[in-house]
């Protein structure tokens, strides 16, 4: 009859916690989605100047997020839409922290918002590595993170709600969001775009 010595018993039981806490996480990140899912409908939309918004934000980024850098491309006239400020102000943050987290540490995080014909299009890109084909798909699901391929087998759960939560506030505006590799350059672009008033 096998006996388990207790370095074993240890490691099982370090284990069994891992999935504890695993299981915990997934559980608070699908009531958080579940929160800004109803957040988002109770939302008061107004008539609002994305450049400017993008601006200030942006402004905003440069001390919580230093020593990044970033550069902003934004019209000095107004981009007018009917929109939800505070759900706008919240999809660009996302888009920020993702693009911190993939983006080369010396490089800049670029901004870009921009008229063209009836819509506006927000564009976050970082240099770095590129998108896994296979993710591309799949990134704005709520369970999905490119993530979760560096670091897989680690503790932490890493469930993609940064962008799951991009589309959804796009998506509330009546818009669409796509990432895509940048075109002649390492690294991402995530593109949302949002019909104008």
């Amino acid at each position: 009859q096998g006996t388990v010595s207790g370095d074993e018993a240890r490691v099982y039981v370090d284990r069994a916690q891992g999935g504890l806490d695993r299981l915990a996480q997934i559980l608070t990140r699908m009531s958080e989605a579940t929160r800004l899912e109803q957040s988002i409908g109770e939302a008061e939309f107004e008539q609002l100047d994305l450049a400017l918004l993008v601006r200030g934000c942006v402004e905003g980024y440069r001390s919580a997020y230093a020593p990044h850098t970033f550069v902003v491309d934004a019209p000095s006239e107004a981009i007018v839409m009917r929109g939800a400020p505070d759900l706008l102000a919240q999809m660009l943050d996302k888009l920020v922290a993702n693009a911190v987290e993939f983006g080369v540490p010396e490089r800049p995080i670029e901004v870009r918002v921009e008229r063209a014909g009836g819509v506006a299009r927000v564009a976050v890109a970082n240099e770095g590595p590129p998108l896994p084909e296979a993710l591309a798909d799949r990134l704005f699901e709520s369970m999905t993170s490119a993530r979760d391929e560096a670091h897989r087998g680690g503790a932490t759960p890493h469930l993609g709600l940064g962008l799951y939560i991009v589309r959804l506030v796009a998506e509330a505006h009546g818009g669409s969001v796509k990432a895509e590799n940048r075109p002649g350059a390492s690294g991402v672009v995530v593109t949302v775009t949002l019909p104008l008033a």
